[in-house]
């Protein structure tokens, strides 16, 4: 039995991606005259928040998170058994192909839509009586956000996790065209004409 290995390539790629972040916010800035720094990652199931060294996780249900997670699992399920099966193979393949390239738009869509909703926001501040102007961010932003008197630093993009999930998409289909195709049994030689 020969192996598609460029598609079991690919179907391993979408279960690594999903083992890291897909958005990144970073914060940079100085308070007091102390850098501080803070990175706010998403993954299709959780969020991740680092400041200054110390990390946490965030428990994340989003129906954008949750879809591209199944989408992503069957995809590499699929770029994985379409490059073991003879038969049906190629459509198996493509099929995984189409589904890890649907997690990585129905994600960046959905994540893009939530920012969309959260344009303008401002968090009120009790002890001064103002509020604190949240500023816009988009899948791929930067900028300055002034925080009580401290300038911070932003940026935002598509991170490691979505790059390589869009890999893993292009892998699996580039398997479609190089899938084996089932063993056909070879026609029978015509048997020699009979003796005179």
């Amino acid at each position: 039995m020969r192996l598609n290995y460029i598609g079991i390539i690919g179907g391993i790629l979408a279960f690594i991606s999903l083992a890291l972040p897909w958005w990144t916010l970073t914060l940079s800035g100085q308070a007091m005259g102390i850098p501080i720094s803070a990175d706010f990652s998403v993954y299709p199931y959780k969020g991740a928040v680092s400041f200054m060294g110390f990390s946490m996780d965030i428990p994340m249900n989003v129906w954008f998170g949750s879809t591209a997670l199944v989408l992503v699992i069957l995809g590499g399920i699929l770029g994985i058994v379409g490059s073991i099966i003879l038969d049906k193979g190629k459509a198996v393949l493509a099929i995984g192909g189409v589904l890890t390239l649907l997690s990585i738009i129905v994600f960046a869509t959905g994540l893009q839509s939530e920012f969309s909703k959260a344009e303008g926001f401002s968090i009120p501040i009790p002890a001064g009586g103002g509020s604190l102007e949240i500023p816009a961010i988009g899948l791929f932003s930067s900028g300055t956000w002034d925080i009580m008197g401290t300038t911070v630093n932003y940026s935002s993009y598509l991170s490691f996790g979505f790059w390589l999930a869009l890999i893993a998409a292009i892998i699996i289909f580039a398997a479609v065209k190089k899938a084996v195709p089932a063993a056909v049994a070879p026609t029978p030689a015509t048997p020699p004409p009979p003796p005179p």
